[in-house]
């Protein structure tokens, strides 16, 4: 003799059976781009459910800019490099009372713009000579120029480098080493 199923436990079988696809599917997506997951993202999720989970962004920052910056007083006279903080670290009160805080996330922002901007001037000119005149440049170096100057009649160059965030096995690399520019 056959029972008749409760149409309850076909629904909760049905969605339960959803949710735990749902859930797998999630879980493999979350990797690099392997075959699996290709297939899923591009092949079965045609309305994009199934999430990426990433920190941030879609690509989370992996590298630290380090903003330094010189003077050269004579030709033979130079002062160490100095490096201009880009961010600060967090105090207790931060979060009440941060005046900087603007100021240096728009330093932030336009020092990655400058090194996102770095490769297609590469491509066009084969050289940097034209980013100098570019928005981000120019903004950097509006705020390398601002620091205390060693004498009257100086130039100041300042260097871009990156680091890996907190893996210390790699040392900086230099990005980018501008002119001397007369401040």
């Amino acid at each position: 003799m056959i029972q008749k199923l409760d149409p309850t436990v076909i629904y909760e079988t049905t969605i339960t059976a959803f949710l735990a696809c749902w859930f797998i599917a999630t879980v493999l997506c979350q990797f690099k781009e392997t075959k699996i997951s290709w297939f899923i993202r591009y092949k079965i999720d045609l309305f994009n459910l199934i999430p990426l989970w990433t920190f941030f962004a879609p690509h989370p920052g992996k590298r630290d800019y380090h903003l330094l910056f010189r003077d050269k007083v004579t030709e033979a006279d130079y002062s160490e490099w100095q490096e201009l903080e880009i961010t600060e670290e967090r105090t207790f009160w931060s979060w009440l009372w941060n005046p900087e805080k603007r100021d240096k996330k728009i330093l932030s922002d336009v020092v990655q713009s400058l090194v996102a901007s770095i490769p297609s001037y590469r491509e066009r000119t084969g050289n940097l000579n034209l980013l100098m005149f570019s928005t981000p440049y120019i903004i950097v170096l509006h705020a390398v120029s601002q620091y205390k100057k060693k004498s009257q009649n100086c130039y100041r160059q300042f260097m871009l480098a990156e680091s890996s965030g907190y893996q210390k096995e790699t040392e900086p690399g230099l990005i980018l080493l501008s002119v001397f520019h007369q401040i």
